[in-house]
């Protein structure tokens, strides 16, 4: 008879292990959802452009007030190439393409055509502008107008049709 020796039952220690705690089917981790959510936040803001001269075209205008040349200060906006304009008097004549000349130009004729009247003092300026130019360059003209001239109650804005 062969003898087999059987070892004694020795318990080894297995490593003691806590439950784990069974998390409701109901609930749902929205931790990877929020971090797609920034990622694509983040992207989008560094990939877009916020250049505010390349703004959209001047809207159309359904109606208006109708408003004279007469009673007003007149500064013409025509486009000049990409991104450039130019701005003119009333009598056809360009005012100056460097930005700071063009502004001090600007107020001066503006001073003058504001103190030229028939009879009762011009209070508003108008800017007649082409449907070409950018929305960015009409407000700059707009911003060196309100800028300079405080007291001006009404700066209206022309779009010639296309």
């Amino acid at each position: 008879m062969s003898s087999v020796i059987e070892e004694p039952d020795i318990e080894e220690d297995d490593d003691f292990q806590m439950p784990r705690k069974k998390r409701d089917e109901d609930e749902m981790d929205i931790t990877p959802m929020i971090d797609i959510t920034f990622l694509l936040l983040i992207f989008f803001v560094v990939c877009s452009k916020m250049d505010p001269t390349q703004m959209g075209k001047i809207p159309e205008a359904q109606n208006g007030i109708a408003i004279s040349a007469k009673e007003s200060a007149v500064v013409f906006i025509e486009p000049a190439g990409k991104d450039k304009v130019i701005l003119k008097r009333i009598d056809g004549t360009e005012f100056s393409s460097d930005e700071e000349t063009q502004t001090t130009e600007l107020i001066e004729y503006i001073t003058e055509e504001l103190k030229t009247t028939r009879g009762e003092e011009k209070n508003h300026v108008m800017i007649m502008g082409d449907g070409e130019v950018t929305v960015g360059e009409v407000t700059r003209v707009q911003k060196i107008i309100g800028d300079a001239f405080e007291d001006i109650s009404s700066t209206y804005i022309a779009v010639k049709e296309l």
